[in-house]
Protein backbone atom coordinates (compact mmCIF):
# COMPACT_ATOMS: atom_id res chain seq x y z
CA UNK A 1 0.00 0.00 0.00
CA UNK A 2 1.08 3.50 -0.99
CA UNK A 3 2.43 5.32 2.18
CA UNK A 4 1.01 9.01 2.78
CA UNK A 5 4.02 11.82 2.28
CA UNK A 6 4.64 13.58 5.88
CA UNK A 7 3.42 13.64 9.43
CA UNK A 8 4.30 16.75 11.02
CA UNK A 9 4.72 16.50 14.97
CA UNK A 10 5.11 19.92 16.66
CA UNK A 11 6.06 20.52 20.00
CA UNK A 12 2.83 22.13 21.37
CA UNK A 13 -0.43 24.43 20.62
CA UNK A 14 1.88 27.94 20.26
CA UNK A 15 3.99 26.55 17.31
CA UNK A 16 0.21 26.08 15.23
CA UNK A 17 0.10 29.57 13.99
CA UNK A 18 3.75 30.21 12.41
CA UNK A 19 3.73 26.16 11.16
CA UNK A 20 0.54 27.30 9.64
CA UNK A 21 1.91 29.93 8.21
CA UNK A 22 4.99 28.59 6.70
CA UNK A 23 2.64 26.60 4.33
CA UNK A 24 4.58 23.31 4.74
CA UNK A 25 2.81 19.95 3.47
CA UNK A 26 1.88 17.02 4.83
CA UNK A 27 -0.73 16.77 7.77
CA UNK A 28 -0.02 17.79 11.59
CA UNK A 29 -0.22 16.45 14.83
CA UNK A 30 0.09 18.62 17.89
CA UNK A 31 2.10 17.14 21.11
CA UNK A 32 0.76 18.77 24.56
CA UNK A 33 1.98 16.34 26.82
CA UNK A 34 4.90 17.01 29.54
CA UNK A 35 6.56 13.86 29.99
CA UNK A 36 9.17 15.97 32.00
CA UNK A 37 7.01 16.21 34.61
CA UNK A 38 5.74 13.72 36.98
CA UNK A 39 6.20 10.10 36.61
CA UNK A 40 7.19 7.98 33.79
CA UNK A 41 7.93 4.40 33.44
CA UNK A 42 8.84 2.56 30.31
CA UNK A 43 7.82 -1.02 31.33
CA UNK A 44 3.76 -0.20 31.69
CA UNK A 45 1.70 -0.99 28.71
CA UNK A 46 0.34 2.30 26.50
CA UNK A 47 -2.69 2.04 28.03
CA UNK A 48 -1.15 1.90 31.48
CA UNK A 49 1.25 4.51 30.83
CA UNK A 50 -1.19 7.09 29.38
CA UNK A 51 -4.00 6.33 32.40
CA UNK A 52 -0.95 7.22 34.60
CA UNK A 53 -0.15 10.32 33.20
CA UNK A 54 -3.75 11.19 32.90
CA UNK A 55 -3.90 10.97 36.58
CA UNK A 56 -0.70 12.98 37.01
CA UNK A 57 -1.67 15.73 34.65
CA UNK A 58 -5.64 16.13 36.09
CA UNK A 59 -4.16 16.34 39.51
CA UNK A 60 -1.29 18.27 39.57
CA UNK A 61 -2.57 21.10 37.07
CA UNK A 62 -6.12 20.81 37.57
CA UNK A 63 -7.48 19.69 34.62
CA UNK A 64 -10.70 17.94 33.92
CA UNK A 65 -10.43 13.90 32.56
CA UNK A 66 -12.63 15.45 29.40
CA UNK A 67 -10.21 18.21 28.86
CA UNK A 68 -6.92 15.96 28.70
CA UNK A 69 -8.91 13.11 26.53
CA UNK A 70 -9.87 16.11 24.08
CA UNK A 71 -6.47 17.57 23.75
CA UNK A 72 -3.77 14.42 24.47
CA UNK A 73 -5.66 11.30 24.06
CA UNK A 74 -7.78 11.95 20.94
CA UNK A 75 -4.21 13.60 19.22
CA UNK A 76 -2.44 10.74 20.51
CA UNK A 77 -4.90 8.46 18.15
CA UNK A 78 -3.18 10.29 14.97
CA UNK A 79 0.51 8.76 16.44
CA UNK A 80 -0.53 5.28 16.49
CA UNK A 81 -1.06 5.55 12.40
CA UNK A 82 2.27 7.06 12.20
CA UNK A 83 3.24 4.02 10.21
CA UNK A 84 1.22 5.26 7.25
CA UNK A 85 3.75 7.85 6.20
CA UNK A 86 6.58 7.77 4.21
CA UNK A 87 8.06 10.04 6.78
CA UNK A 88 7.86 11.64 10.13
CA UNK A 89 9.13 14.81 11.12
CA UNK A 90 9.34 15.79 14.76
CA UNK A 91 9.54 19.72 15.53
CA UNK A 92 10.86 20.35 19.32
CA UNK A 93 13.31 22.91 20.80
CA UNK A 94 16.16 22.19 22.79
CA UNK A 95 15.22 23.07 25.92
CA UNK A 96 14.50 19.63 28.92
CA UNK A 97 11.12 19.62 28.33
CA UNK A 98 10.42 19.71 24.43
CA UNK A 99 13.89 17.21 24.54
CA UNK A 100 12.30 14.68 26.80
CA UNK A 101 9.37 14.39 24.87
CA UNK A 102 11.11 14.06 21.43
CA UNK A 103 12.77 11.17 23.23
CA UNK A 104 9.15 9.01 24.15
CA UNK A 105 8.59 9.89 20.54
CA UNK A 106 11.35 8.54 19.04
CA UNK A 107 11.42 5.29 20.83
CA UNK A 108 7.77 5.25 20.22
CA UNK A 109 8.14 5.94 16.35
CA UNK A 110 11.33 2.71 16.64
CA UNK A 111 8.53 0.44 17.08
CA UNK A 112 6.03 1.95 14.10
CA UNK A 113 8.69 2.36 12.04
CA UNK A 114 7.82 5.01 9.31
CA UNK A 115 10.46 4.73 6.04
CA UNK A 116 11.69 8.04 7.92
CA UNK A 117 11.96 9.92 10.74
CA UNK A 118 13.49 13.15 11.11
CA UNK A 119 14.27 16.34 13.29
CA UNK A 120 13.97 20.18 13.36
CA UNK A 121 15.13 21.78 16.07
CA UNK A 122 16.44 25.38 15.85
CA UNK A 123 19.48 26.49 17.32
CA UNK A 124 19.63 27.30 21.34
CA UNK A 125 17.92 30.24 22.35
CA UNK A 126 15.42 30.23 19.08
CA UNK A 127 11.40 28.88 19.69
CA UNK A 128 9.82 26.68 16.74
CA UNK A 129 6.75 29.03 17.98
CA UNK A 130 8.66 32.05 16.93
CA UNK A 131 10.13 31.06 13.54
CA UNK A 132 9.29 33.12 10.18
CA UNK A 133 7.76 30.93 7.17
CA UNK A 134 11.58 31.08 5.50
CA UNK A 135 12.93 29.77 8.74
CA UNK A 136 10.76 26.34 8.82
CA UNK A 137 11.70 25.91 5.02
CA UNK A 138 15.37 25.99 5.80
CA UNK A 139 15.11 24.08 9.08
CA UNK A 140 13.09 21.67 6.75
CA UNK A 141 15.67 21.17 4.50
CA UNK A 142 18.33 21.12 7.03
CA UNK A 143 16.45 18.45 9.13
CA UNK A 144 18.04 15.21 10.53
CA UNK A 145 17.34 12.17 9.01
CA UNK A 146 17.75 9.57 12.07
CA UNK A 147 19.51 6.09 11.39
CA UNK A 148 18.03 2.67 13.25
CA UNK A 149 21.26 2.70 15.20
CA UNK A 150 20.37 6.63 16.67
CA UNK A 151 16.58 5.35 17.20
CA UNK A 152 17.93 2.44 18.93
CA UNK A 153 19.81 4.32 21.12
CA UNK A 154 16.72 6.84 21.92
CA UNK A 155 15.00 3.68 22.75
CA UNK A 156 17.86 2.83 25.38
CA UNK A 157 17.90 6.46 26.78
CA UNK A 158 13.84 6.75 27.23
CA UNK A 159 14.38 3.41 29.14
CA UNK A 160 17.42 4.68 31.17
CA UNK A 161 15.01 8.12 32.12
CA UNK A 162 11.93 6.37 32.70
CA UNK A 163 13.95 3.65 34.69
CA UNK A 164 14.09 3.65 38.46
CA UNK A 165 18.19 4.08 38.46
CA UNK A 166 19.39 7.16 37.20
CA UNK A 167 22.48 6.63 38.27
CA UNK A 168 22.39 4.03 34.77
CA UNK A 169 21.14 7.17 33.13
CA UNK A 170 24.39 9.20 34.25
CA UNK A 171 26.63 6.48 33.30
CA UNK A 172 25.10 6.35 29.96
CA UNK A 173 25.58 10.24 29.27
CA UNK A 174 29.64 9.45 30.21
CA UNK A 175 30.24 6.99 28.31
CA UNK A 176 28.51 7.06 24.76
CA UNK A 177 27.16 9.37 22.18
CA UNK A 178 24.09 10.90 21.81
CA UNK A 179 21.42 10.34 19.21
CA UNK A 180 21.11 13.95 18.92
CA UNK A 181 22.91 17.07 19.38
CA UNK A 182 21.30 18.78 22.69
CA UNK A 183 19.89 15.56 24.40
CA UNK A 184 23.10 15.29 26.59
CA UNK A 185 22.34 19.26 27.93
CA UNK A 186 18.96 18.66 28.43
CA UNK A 187 19.97 15.02 30.63
CA UNK A 188 22.24 16.77 32.67
CA UNK A 189 19.68 19.50 33.15
CA UNK A 190 17.48 16.57 33.92
CA UNK A 191 20.10 15.03 36.33
CA UNK A 192 20.15 18.72 38.58
CA UNK A 193 16.85 17.95 39.47
CA UNK A 194 17.52 15.80 41.79
CA UNK A 195 18.16 16.95 45.63
CA UNK A 196 21.31 18.42 46.84
CA UNK A 197 23.30 16.02 48.70
CA UNK A 198 23.86 18.49 51.34
CA UNK A 199 20.82 21.23 51.15
CA UNK A 200 18.32 18.98 49.51
CA UNK A 201 16.88 21.16 47.32
CA UNK A 202 17.21 20.63 43.29
CA UNK A 203 18.96 23.50 41.05
CA UNK A 204 15.44 25.08 39.98
CA UNK A 205 14.74 25.29 43.53
CA UNK A 206 17.63 26.72 44.68
CA UNK A 207 17.67 29.29 41.70
CA UNK A 208 13.54 30.17 42.81
CA UNK A 209 14.93 30.68 46.52
CA UNK A 210 18.40 33.04 44.79
CA UNK A 211 16.68 34.93 42.52
CA UNK A 212 13.87 35.75 45.58
CA UNK A 213 16.64 36.65 47.83
CA UNK A 214 18.03 38.89 45.52
CA UNK A 215 14.54 40.68 45.11
CA UNK A 216 11.95 39.31 42.94
CA UNK A 217 8.74 40.25 44.83
CA UNK A 218 5.91 38.70 42.31
CA UNK A 219 5.76 35.35 40.79
CA UNK A 220 5.72 37.36 37.60
CA UNK A 221 8.66 38.45 38.36
CA UNK A 222 10.46 35.62 39.84
CA UNK A 223 9.50 33.64 36.17
CA UNK A 224 10.68 36.19 33.76
CA UNK A 225 13.94 36.19 35.94
CA UNK A 226 14.01 32.23 36.00
CA UNK A 227 13.34 32.13 32.19
CA UNK A 228 16.77 34.48 31.57
CA UNK A 229 19.05 32.98 33.69
CA UNK A 230 17.64 28.89 33.19
CA UNK A 231 16.10 28.92 30.01
CA UNK A 232 17.48 24.76 29.48
CA UNK A 233 14.57 23.90 30.96
CA UNK A 234 11.79 25.54 29.20
CA UNK A 235 9.56 25.45 32.15
CA UNK A 236 6.36 27.16 31.61
CA UNK A 237 4.01 29.35 34.12
CA UNK A 238 2.68 25.92 35.29
CA UNK A 239 5.58 24.20 36.31
CA UNK A 240 7.26 26.75 38.03
CA UNK A 241 4.42 27.49 39.90
CA UNK A 242 4.24 23.73 41.08
CA UNK A 243 7.92 23.83 42.05
CA UNK A 244 7.36 26.96 44.15
CA UNK A 245 4.60 25.64 46.07
CA UNK A 246 6.99 22.80 46.85
CA UNK A 247 9.01 25.47 48.82
CA UNK A 248 5.59 27.14 50.33
CA UNK A 249 5.64 27.93 53.36
CA UNK A 250 8.37 25.92 54.68
CA UNK A 251 11.01 28.22 52.44
CA UNK A 252 9.61 31.45 50.89
CA UNK A 253 6.20 33.07 51.93
CA UNK A 254 3.45 31.85 50.58
CA UNK A 255 1.75 35.22 49.79
CA UNK A 256 3.00 38.04 47.88
CA UNK A 257 5.41 40.21 48.06
CA UNK A 258 7.21 36.75 47.72
CA UNK A 259 10.24 36.66 50.71
CA UNK A 260 12.14 33.98 52.43
CA UNK A 261 11.28 32.71 55.43
CA UNK A 262 14.14 32.38 58.36
CA UNK A 263 14.22 28.64 57.26
CA UNK A 264 14.78 29.69 53.55
CA UNK A 265 17.86 31.97 54.58
CA UNK A 266 19.09 29.68 56.61
CA UNK A 267 19.05 26.48 53.98
CA UNK A 268 20.12 29.07 51.33
CA UNK A 269 22.90 29.99 53.59
CA UNK A 270 24.15 25.99 53.60
CA UNK A 271 23.65 26.22 57.70
CA UNK A 272 20.26 23.76 57.38
CA UNK A 273 18.64 21.27 55.15
CA UNK A 274 15.25 20.34 53.28
CA UNK A 275 13.12 17.24 52.72
CA UNK A 276 12.48 17.73 49.77
CA UNK A 277 8.31 17.27 49.19
CA UNK A 278 7.42 13.95 47.61
CA UNK A 279 7.30 14.35 42.86
CA UNK A 280 8.10 12.68 40.74
CA UNK A 281 11.31 13.16 38.15
CA UNK A 282 11.22 10.63 35.02
CA UNK A 283 10.98 6.97 36.52
CA UNK A 284 12.07 7.72 40.24
CA UNK A 285 9.72 9.35 42.79
CA UNK A 286 12.01 11.91 45.00
CA UNK A 287 10.66 12.42 48.51
CA UNK A 288 12.37 12.35 52.17
CA UNK A 289 14.07 8.87 51.65
CA UNK A 290 15.12 9.46 47.87
CA UNK A 291 18.24 7.04 47.45
CA UNK A 292 19.76 9.30 45.27
CA UNK A 293 21.42 12.47 45.71
CA UNK A 294 23.52 15.57 43.91
CA UNK A 295 27.03 15.76 44.70
CA UNK A 296 27.88 19.47 43.68
CA UNK A 297 31.14 19.26 44.43
CA UNK A 298 31.61 16.23 42.26
CA UNK A 299 28.91 17.25 39.65
CA UNK A 300 27.19 13.96 39.75
CA UNK A 301 24.79 12.08 40.85
CA UNK A 302 25.20 9.58 44.21
CA UNK A 303 23.32 7.34 46.05
CA UNK A 304 22.62 8.79 49.71
CA UNK A 305 24.91 7.77 52.38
Amino acid sequence: MKKLPTLHILNGDASLPAFNAANLPGQVLVWREVLSEGPAFYTLSEKEFWRKRQEYITSAYSKSSEKYKEKVIDELKKLEGAGAFFEVVLWFDTDLMCQINLLYLLQYLQQIKPSIVSVCTPAPGRNIAFLKPDEFQQLLEDRQQLTEEQLQQAVKLWQLYAGPSPINLQLHLQQLLMPLPYLQQALQLHLLRFPDCTDGLSHPERMLLQIIQNGARSEAELMQQFWQQEPGYGFGDAQLKQILSHLQPDLVQAKEPLSLSFFGERVLEGYASFTPKSRWVGGMEINGSCPYCYDNEKNSLRKCS
